[in-house]
């Protein structure tokens, strides 16, 4: 589409709207009225405060938002007619794109592995899980520390049938799916963007849920999951419901993950397939295996980087815990999915990762340390990933990190399998921004610790 055509179907509108990542993947949007948008706008672009959206020091914060023609929509939670489009960001004078900006380092590292010669593409499905709330509330002040949800569906001594046990909502039917017509709202929109959904369905947790991906091309599936999480929410918001995406907002109940399958393609071919190999795996898919597995306590740090995602990773609970690969290992953080027949969908499944992540930084992260993996010709069974079936593993076999704490002193040791694509001043920030959250965290009486400690 050149610039006229543009134009012209932004003259159909009232307002321009455009949206840009911050640091941590989430959406931050300006709006413009349509009839200010000329030519311009789609090559100078708009300039923006950067340091207000955790990317850069206020000395050197100015930044260019360009939107890009290629992902736009028609603006579904606006009474005025609205388009938006998805931007990229550039250096002020326009010479360059943003080093730090996440669909710029996904660029960057799918570029680094397509001038290898390993693959030319990365294909992903991610499952997205969440909670949808009737109400929750939060306070930390010197008076108080606490939060309360409500939700039809669990049963708390003051809720009423239809209740779903703490277990026991997999894939359930109405009337205990109460939010079946929400979530085909949120799909129907979902799939009106032209998202490749593949189905949703009631997950194990009650008022949990999950709206999961079909495989698409990386670049794409990343530009999708902050707008997901967008669509999701104010669909919610529309029908008197709060969305919550914390990896566990209730203790005792299932947790959230984002599990993210994922292959890699050479020209046509998808490289992870063998029928001779382990699980119809080829060598180079193992190798990618061993890659994931062996980094995997500092990828932990860019896929699960909130105090919040290791209270979902405890041993024990079915979590996927063990850097290990398996068909059917509750625990293993890689497990490789046996009801795949096609050949060209052939695929392995990382499991530990959630949605407090940067989607743009974890498929970063996690394709560059599988193609190390590829790069140095690693053998997960060599390496003693596995595989281990069952629930039976060698207690030689350590735990993936316990805390965030962890994640990070493992990424300031092993970062350099990211240094094709992440500055080295954004991994420097990231890690500093992570410290000072855990600080802020810990610093905070907990109400365990009244019950604990108060009568000491």
């Amino acid at each position: 589409m050149n610039f006229e055509d543009i134009l012209r179907k932004v003259k159909n509108y009232e307002y321009v709207d455009l949206k840009i990542y911050d640091v941590d993947g989430t959406l931050r949007h300006v709006t413009l009225p349509s009839k200010t948008i000329n030519e311009s706008i789609f090559s100078k672009g708009v300039g923006f405060d950067a340091s207000n959206f955790g990317y850069a020091h206020t000395a050197f914060s100015d930044m260019v938002a360009v939107p890009d023609p290629s992902l736009s929509f028609e603006e579904p939670f606006s009474d005025a007619d609205t388009i938006s489009f998805v931007c990229d960001v550039f250096l002020p004078d326009r010479s360059a794109p943003f080093k730090w900006y996440p669909r710029n380092v996904l660029r960057k590292a799918l570029s680094y592995v397509q001038e290898l010669g390993v693959a030319t593409k990365m294909f992903v499905g991610p499952e997205m899980e969440f909670n949808i709330f009737e109400a929750v509330n939060h306070e930390v002040s010197p008076r108080t520390v606490h939060f309360d949800v409500e939700s039809r569906e669990i049963s708390w001594p003051t809720s009423t049938e239809p209740a779903i046990k703490a277990d026991g909502g997999y894939h359930r039917t109405p009337p205990f799916d109460s939010m079946f017509d929400v979530r085909n709202d949120m799909v129907s929109i979902l799939t009106e963007f032209g998202m490749n959904v593949k189905y949703h369905h009631h997950e194990v947790g009650s008022s949990q849920f999950e709206i999961e991906f079909n495989l698409s091309n990386v670049l794409e599936a990343a530009d999708w999951i902050p707008l997901m999480k967008y669509v999701v929410r104010n669909v919610a918001n529309d029908n008197g419901y709060v969305v919550n995406f914390l990896p566990k907002p209730i203790q005792g109940y299932a947790g959230n993950g984002m599990h993210v399958h994922q292959f890699l393609v050479n020209g046509t071919r998808n490289i992870f397939d063998d029928p001779e190999g382990l699980y119809s795996l080829s060598s180079v898919a193992l190798s990618y295996i061993a890659g994931i597995l062996k980094h995997a306590p500092a990828l932990l740090a860019i896929t699960n980087p909130s105090t919040n995602s290791y209270r979902r990773l405890i041993p024990g609970f079915e979590a996927p815990t063990k850097p290990i690969f398996a068909l059917g290992n509750r625990n293993a953080a890689i497990r490789i999915p046996a009801y795949v027949s096609d050949k060209k969908m052939r695929r392995i499944e990382f499991r530990p990762p959630d949605a407090t992540s940067n989607s743009h930084f974890t498929m970063a992260a996690m394709l560059l340390a599988g193609v190390d993996g590829i790069k140095k010709g690693w053998d997960p069974t060599k390496e003693g990933f596995g595989p281990y079936e069952g629930d039976k593993i060698p207690e030689e076999v350590r735990d993936l990190p316990a805390s965030l704490s962890e994640a990070l002193d493992a990424l300031e040791k092993d970062r350099d399998f990211l240094n094709p694509a992440f500055p080295k001043e954004l991994i420097d920030m990231w890690i500093d921004k992570k410290r000072k959250e855990i600080h802020l965290v810990s610093s905070i009486p907990n109400p365990v610790e009244y019950d604990l400690y108060f009568k000491i």
